[in-house]
């Protein structure tokens, strides 16, 4: 008991003490300016450096959410883009014809924001879950993209999921070709790493070399032209082919990519309805 008695004694000095040492302070401050501006000055930087270790921890959890607003709004920046690719990429063909003009430049391609929830990159057949599905407007076979690579096309959709089926896996083939040549060739993994790819079919007359970007084709329902792909590592001549085997390294890594686009073809149905009567007379 006395133990607790000289402890509380001892912190009812020190409170004392303290509260002395702020009225001395305040004293001092309110009787002379300088010591009010240097005492004020000091006032400020420690307020400005709590508020800033503050602003910087709320910040940090801000991200991702930061993050998917960038990637809503790159979506929307993408559709203009592509509409003025298509605009510039036609200007010299477009006949005097109001009809053919606005049938030139209509948008033909929507972005839609997406977030991966769960993938796989090691395995020889490679899927990966995002969180939009029918009830958002995803649909079979439209095309994924992260910021900076094509990565796969839609597969299946629940309501608001949908599996896509991955560049990594081994009935993907994409139409592409290095940019700069018009030959396209087909984009497929070899099953090994999964930050490459193989780009085959494109004859060895061709120039190309290694560092050349490897862009989408444009042939596809499922991606826009031009979209990028990655960059031409490894490039020999096979003689008994007479083609180059190519290897392409992606520009982005699967295994660190969340937030994709999901691509929209505006011209899918009418895509669709061609090939069903190619179909129907080739049978």
């Amino acid at each position: 008991m006395q133990f607790l008695n000289n402890l509380i004694s001892k912190i009812g000095i020190f409170v004392f003490f303290i509260i002395l040492e702020i009225a001395a302070l305040f004293f001092t401050a309110t009787r002379s300016d300088f010591h009010k501006n240097a005492i004020g000055h000091k006032t400020m930087a420690i307020k400005g450096y709590f508020t800033n270790k503050i602003n910087y921890v709320t910040h940090f959890f801000d991200l991702p959410k930061e993050n998917e607003i960038l990637t809503q709004e790159n979506a929307r920046l993408k559709e203009q883009l592509n509409l003025f690719k298509n605009y510039k990429d036609n200007l010299a063909t477009t006949d005097s014809t109001m009809q053919r003009v606005d049938s030139t430049f209509r948008q033909k391609y929507s972005y839609q924001q997406a977030k991966i929830v769960d993938y796989s990159i090691n395995k020889r057949d490679n899927y990966f879950l995002i969180n939009k599905g029918s009830k958002d407007g995803i649909k079979e076979d439209m095309g994924v993209l992260s910021p900076n690579s094509i990565i796969g096309a839609v597969l299946s959709t629940s309501d608001h999921y949908a599996s896509v089926l991955s560049v990594l896996h081994s009935k993907s083939n994409i139409k592409a070709r290095v940019k700069g040549q018009n030959r396209f060739g087909i984009i497929v993994w070899n099953g090994e790493d999964f930050r490459k790819l193989s780009l085959t079919e494109i004859p060895k007359y061709l120039n190309v070399s290694i560092g050349d970007t490897v862009i989408t084709a444009g042939a596809s329902a499922a991606y826009p032209e031009g979209e990028l792909i990655g960059e031409i590592t490894e490039l020999t001549q096979n003689n008994t082919t007479g083609e180059f085997d190519i290897t392409v390294t992606m520009f982005d890594d699967l295994s660190e990519v969340r937030n994709v686009y999901v691509v929209e073809n505006l011209d899918q149905l009418d895509i669709q309805r061609a090939k069903e009567r190619e179909d129907a007379i080739t049978q």
